[in-house]
């Protein structure tokens, strides 16, 4: 939650957006309430206020539209659709992906930021208000933000260089220019002199050596473009460092494009809001109501090396030392470059081995410029105005978790891969009392078509336990069906004319459409749980890199890439960026980890900055920008800043519990006095494990011990490898723990809770239920992949359920179903055992609903006794009917059912309604010709699991 002190921030925040506006003679913002008073309400839970929340707690989608081929009609109606079926909000994201059709179409499409775009937003903006629905809007069409409406002044900066050799003696040469990319002029920044040094041996690559004593700054020496000096003994080269438009275009659905903007330069990013959300547009009766946000994506920029004018002036301030005559170990092509299209190139010069501290120095500076220039900047001009900056902050070597504390909603994605990147946003939003983190969900790479309500579930209750408690679907598309498309329609990641291939259509044309608003009423109920009271963790893990390229996968974690083994086909071969620093540090971190999970301990990464900002409560907790936590942890850091290092010194020194485990931090990344440096840095972690409360383990039996004295109110009974799990603290000391199962197995968890909580319950968000007890332990049952919210109250409570027991797999088995018959389409099958249909050669290509019938005996039942039906696994809906009488539905694990009231004593008959994905369907359509279906041909290797496995049992419970 945002601090008592937030107002006044808002405050100096509102002076400097003036102060801001007023010196690019933009007109000030009219001010409003403060948008984090409206979207960001600060409340306890409340179990009457969870069984139905309201609709601002629903997930979002990002609504992709082809360009602004749309009609305002169907706008309207999907509007409806949306709050009819349970979406809180969405995301406008207009993009130029060549939509099929008449020309008419594709003419239409490509005209974004027109007045006739603008009245279709507005159209959106007007039902929505009527229906509830929240409206954000993204920076712009496609990402990065950028268009035809910028200059090519607007674009990025890069930092490029031009070389020439010389000999010694007087000299009167032309500098060496580099070559522009757009028809703006180079800006000289320096001039150094520099011999050549040799190479170390067995160095095969184009880098070459330069001699760093040798370094001579000659940019005085300069005077219209020309160089003048006399040079002393010895061969030199001189270097021309110039800064430049790198030339990266925005892809917006627009005839032309532009620049994407420069985000290092807030007169840019300005202009940018001014043109795309001023009054030219219309929309500003509509900011805080229904428009809530504008969003930015993850920062995919493709820049030879970032820069910003005054970047040296800055540097030196921010880092202390002069960067001109150590330039050239920044050069690099494609350095800047979004990971997925950089290029494999050397370094151009290398100074020593000691470069990369060089490198993380100019890195910092620019997390720094950013966060001013562009997340300050942003936030200043939008919040003034009723608006919220939700943005993926990171993209390129920062200081991640800072950058996500100036969002006004830090964002995270399920495509970003391992749970310790997932993590990365949303400790940020902690650090920085953020109170939403949002994610863009269930999006994976090479898994079109593939999720199911299942695989939705799974992936957001992996990011509800990472710390997310806002989920934004990766989409559903505008409702557009050419005959160059399937009756599915258009969708922008999944198209016959292109091999691009993204989960997820959530929309009409998804088979799983009708069961949407079930799956969007369970998050909806979490999410609420998950904004009340302030987020916490009890313990930080230091984080010690300024990237997440390269992270390895948890061995114990479930879909990192999008993957569920058994149940889809395999993923294809990638081409995988590796980290041999971070596959290392994982060795240690990673069963750490896991160990304070199946403990029950919460965790969040921490950074340089929040540690040299912490304090220590009277009782000893480190206190960071009021949010409190246990202990601190250095889990195999080799490096870290020395004002880090040394306030742990300070921070241990005076009672702060401290873990460490695997190697110490014996350097500090940073160039400046750098052996000096690296010395402090190891003298004040020495002398801070050597602290009362520092502990060094080296076997898991200590770490258990060590966890075992750390105060838990709430305290796991044993330990639990299936669970990863968030907390949350209300205002009355009553507790939230969101509980989930990633196995996919039935699982038992037993915790201890402290006497001060009155009552608690276990509550079932799926379901809608709730478990009181009063017990001093407490025990639930978890279905495969399964979770679990724990209410702990500090007050007596009495509030009913709509049910108090939930169908498990415990109980005595009584009949177990072998035999079934089956129908799906033409197909007939009876008297058979049950099978994946990918096993049988008419049903493997099918996606039709299968209806499965068989009959057993039943004797009349004792009337206090339940019986349950158990389907087993199910891929992947399943419809349930007990002599024709409706037992249910089950979208998901658990696929059980109470049928006590529908027995009859004699014959009963059983009707099983499945319904299978539809990536098996589209396949066969590839196989068989069908050009609509192009991108699935040859994928028969990616057919997906089908129909009703089991084993069914009836149980008595």
């Amino acid at each position: 939650m945002i601090p008592v002190s937030h107002n006044r921030k808002s405050i100096l925040a509102i002076a400097f957006s003036v102060m801001m506006l007023s010196a690019f003679g933009q007109k000030a913002p009219r001010l409003v309430k403060s948008p984090t008073e409206k979207w960001f309400p600060k409340y306890d839970f409340n179990l009457r206020t969870f069984q139905n929340p309201a609709l601002d707690f629903a997930p979002f989608t990002r609504w992709w539209w082809p360009g602004n081929s749309v009609d305002k009609t169907e706008l309207r109606r999907e509007i409806n659709l949306f709050a009819d079926n349970g979406f809180g909000g969405v995301e406008i994201q207009p993009i130029n992906r060549f939509a099929p059709g008449p020309k008419e179409v594709r003419a239409k499409e490509i005209t974004w930021d027109t007045p006739d775009y603008y009245d279709n937003v507005i159209a959106v903006m007007q039902e929505a208000r009527k229906r509830g629905i929240t409206v954000d809007m993204s920076d712009g069409s496609g990402w990065p933000a950028g268009g035809p409406y910028l200059s090519a002044e607007d674009g990025f900066l890069t930092l490029d260089h031009a070389e020439v050799d010389v000999v010694s003696g007087p000299i009167a040469i032309a500098l060496p220019t580099v070559k522009k990319s757009t028809a703006v002029p180079p800006r000289l920044e320096a001039v150094l002199a520099v011999k050549k040094g040799a190479k170390p041996t067995g160095d095969n690559t184009k880098t070459t050596r330069l001699d760093s004593a040798s370094t001579i700054v000659l940019t005085s020496f300069v005077k219209n473009d020309s160089l003048q000096w006399k040079s002393p003994a010895g061969d030199w080269t001189i270097i021309a460092f110039w800064s430049k438009q790198q030339g990266q275009n925005a892809f917006t659905a627009t005839p032309k494009q532009g620049p994407v903007m420069d985000h290092f330069d807030s007169s840019k990013v300005l202009k940018n809001y001014r043109h795309l959300f001023g009054p030219r547009t219309g929309l500003q009766p509509y900011f805080g109501n229904p428009m809530r946000a504008v969003f930015d994506d993850s920062y995919e920029f493709s820049v030879d090396r970032h820069y910003s004018l005054n970047f040296l002036d800055f540097f030196k301030k921010r880092r202390g030392y002069d960067l001109a005559p150590w330039l050239p170990a920044q050069m690099q092509k494609g350095y800047n470059f979004v990971v997925f299209s950089r290029p494999v190139a050397d370094p151009d010069f290398s100074f020593s081995d000691q470069d990369w501290r060089l490198k993380y120095d100019y890195d910092l500076t620019l997390s720094e410029v950013l966060g001013e220039q562009f997340e300050d900047a942003t936030r200043n001009w939008l919040e003034p105005q009723g608006l919220l900056h939700r943005t993926q902050a990171y993209g390129f070597n920062s200081d991640m978790m800072a950058l996500a504390g100036q969002a006004s909603i830090p964002e995270t994605e399920s495509m970003i891969g391992p749970e310790a990147s997932l993590k990365l946003m949303a400790s940020g939003g902690l650090l920085y009392n953020r109170p939403i983190v949002s994610a863009e969900s269930v999006v994976f790479a090479n898994r079109a078509y593939t999720n199911t309500p299942q695989k939705i579930k799974i992936a957001v209750d992996k990011l509800f336990a990472a710390g997310v408690n806002q989920i934004i679907y990766h989409g559903v598309p505008y409702h557009y069906t050419p005959t160059e498309l399937g009756p599915e329609g258009w969708y922008p990641f999944s198209r016959p004319n292109s091999g691009t291939s993204y989960s997820s259509n959530l929309g009409e044309g998804n088979i799983f459409w009708k069961d949407q608003k079930a799956i969007n009423d369970y998050i909806r109920r979490t999410q609420y749980a998950l904004r009340s009271g302030k987020p916490h963790a009890d313990v930080l893990i230091y984080f010690p890199f300024m990237d997440i390229e390269g992270m390895p996968d948890n061995p114990e974690e479930i879909l990192a890439k999008g993957e569920l083994p058994g149940v889809e086909g395999p993923l294809p071969p990638t081409k995988e960026v590796k980290s041999a620093a971070k596959e290392k540090w994982a060795q240690t971190a990673y069963p750490l980890i896991n160990q304070l999970e199946s403990n029950g301990i919460t965790w969040a990464w921490v950074n340089d900055l929040s540690i040299q900002a912490a304090q220590l409560t009277p009782d000893k907790r480190i206190s960071i920008r009021g949010n409190t936590y246990q202990a601190l942890v250095l889990a195999d850091d080799t490096t870290m800043q020395v004002k880090t290092a040394q306030q742990i010194g300070r921070l241990a020194a005076n009672g702060m519990n401290l873990l460490t485990i695997g190697r110490l931090p014996q350097r500090q990344p940073s160039f400046l006095n750098w052996k000096e440096n690296d010395q402090k840095t190891a003298q004040a972690i020495a002398a801070a494990v050597k602290a009362q409360r520092s502990t060094y383990v080296k076997s898991d039996a200590e770490l258990t011990t060590w966890i075992s004295s750390l105060p838990r109110p709430v305290k796991f009974r044993n330990r639990y490898s299936f669970t990863r799990l968030a907390q949350l603290n209300m205002s009355d000391g009553s507790r939230i723990q969101f509980i989930w199962n990633k196995s996919d197995q039935w699982q038992t968890l037993s915790l201890s809770l402290n006497k001060q909580y009155k009552t608690s319950y276990w509550i079932n968000a799926d379901l809608n239920t709730a478990i009181q007890d009063k017990g001093p332990v407490v025990t639930y049952r978890m279905p495969p992949y399964g979770s679990v919210i724990l209410y702990a109250s500090t007050q007596e409570q009495n509030v009913s359920s709509p049910a108090s027991k939930v169908a498990t797999d415990e109980g005595k088995e009584l009949i177990r179903l072998d035999t079934w018959s089956l129908k799906a389409d033409s197909v007939a099958i009876t008297n058979s055992p049950l099978f994946d249909w990918r096993s049988n050669e008419q049903l493997k290509f099918s996606s039709s609903e299968g209806v499965y019938t068989t009959s057993f005996k039943w004797s009349k039942p004792n009337s206090a006794t339940r019986y349950t039906l158990d389907l087993g696994r199910v891929s992947f809906i399943a419809d349930v009917f007990v002599n024709g009488k409706s037992a249910g539905k089950r979208i998901f694990a658990p696929y059980t059912l109470d049928i006590t009231p529908l027995l009859i004593v004699g014959t009963n008959q059983l009707e099983i309604r499945v319904t299978p994905g539809q990536l098996n369907g589209f396949i066969q359509k590839a196989k068989l010709g069908d050009g609509r279906y192009r991108q699935f041909k040859n994928k028969e290797d990616q057919l997906m699991s089908a129909g009703l496995l089991g084993p069914v049992i009836i149980r008595e419970n």
